[in-house]
């Protein structure tokens, strides 16, 4: 088990470290980028199509391991990618398409939901460990679907930081590694071995200050990966601990998620416009530098994954202490956001009084010259 373990790591790290390169080639040849803007940090166009890489490399490292000894994979069928690939492969193509073509999120959110009812009719599921959602199939399947939707766009939705949605699933990827090793399921462990080294690698390119962007493709990909784990993880163990693990597990993108849509709430914007008071923007504009920008998100999510792995333990006491973390963090957050929002808002309606008035002045100014 060993061997296939490190081969299969080796594959996926290899993949992605060589392919990332090539790839960021062709995304600068073709003008396939982020441009900066308002809410960037960066200056220049950098290429966006490095989650191609981390397809290649998490996809071709299972086939990998698909092709090694039966008992290696042998778990019960607890985990059957290959009934994954159809809901997979849409939301890849998927991201690939708004890399180049930029989609509306509506356009987005239709095939996304496609992808996850895929999924559920391909037997996936989030089982809380309550009958009265569990045994009750249409609860069961808007809850699966809300939740892989949920996941994918909210890994997604981090990825406004060089280093961030990389590392965040490099750490979720670990402590499900974990997990799968307390549930004695050796495919889940594969899976998530494979979506920690090719984070890893990529990470390599996309550290501050990065050269290459994972896109749409990177994050709804990594995204949705990571939340089917959550899921068969869940079918394997039924239970509240199991449910609560596999939520603080992706610790930092559901609360980023969760802010984006309260502090909008409050503001009186769009809940799908994009702003930038994101986790990530809000410690910057206090003057973080990126890199220690990085430093505390990781740190929260390490806590929120560590917490996880215990409450899937079945220990209820980490399942307390990490919901009273994670609400703390939210407060905490939720406080800064609104403060920034209002300080922006009150700058740019300053900024448009002075304009009427220098706009009014130059005409009295006109006026006077006649």
């Amino acid at each position: 088990m060993l061997f296939n373990n490190i081969a299969v790591s080796t594959a996926a790290f290899l993949v992605v470290f060589v392919t990332t390169p090539l790839v960021r080639k062709y995304a600068l040849r073709w003008k396939l980028g982020d441009k900066p803007n308002g809410r960037k940090v960066h200056t220049c166009l950098i290429p966006h199509l490095g989650g191609v890489s981390l397809v290649l490399g998490t996809i071709g490292a299972l086939f990998l391991y698909k092709m090694l000894p039966e008992e290696a994979y042998s778990t019960g069928g607890i985990f059957a990618l290959w009934r994954a690939l159809p809901g997979v492969g849409l939301v890849v193509a998927l991201g690939l398409v708004d890399d180049m073509r930029s989609l509306k999120v509506f356009q987005k959110l239709v095939v996304q939901i496609i992808a996850a009812l895929l999924l559920v009719a391909s037997g996936f599921s989030l089982l809380v460990g309550l009958p009265i959602i569990d045994q009750v199939g249409l609860l069961s399947l808007l809850l699966t679907v809300f939740y892989l939707v949920g996941i994918s766009s909210a890994v997604n939705l981090i990825d406004g930081h060089d280093g961030l949605a990389g590392g965040i699933c490099l750490i979720a990827s670990a402590a499900f590694t974990g997990i799968s090793l307390l549930f004695g399921s050796y495919s889940l462990l594969v899976v998530s071995l494979a979506l920690g080294a090719a984070c890893l690698a990529f990470l390599v390119y996309n550290f501050p200050p990065g050269k290459i962007f994972m896109g749409d493709t990177g994050s709804m990909f990594l995204g949705l990966m990571l939340g089917i784990t959550a899921c068969s993880l869940s079918m394997l163990r039924p239970g509240v601990g199991t449910f609560f693990g596999v939520c603080f597990v992706l610790g930092v993108p559901i609360l980023d998620t969760f802010l984006a849509i309260a502090r909008r709430i409050a503001l009186r914007t769009p809940i799908f416009k994009a702003d930038a008071l994101h986790m990530h923007h809000v410690l910057s504009s206090f003057g973080f530098s990126p890199r220690q920008a990085l430093l505390i998100l990781y740190s929260i999510q390490t806590v929120s994954a560590a917490l996880g792995i215990l409450a899937a333990k079945g220990y209820a006491f980490p399942i307390f202490v990490g919901s009273s973390f994670l609400i703390a963090v939210f407060l905490s957050f939720f406080r800064l956001m609104i403060a920034e929002g209002r300080r922006e808002r009150e700058a740019a309606d300053a900024l448009a009084r002075n304009s009427i008035a220098a706009i009014e002045g130059e005409a009295v100014a006109t006026k006077s010259s006649r």
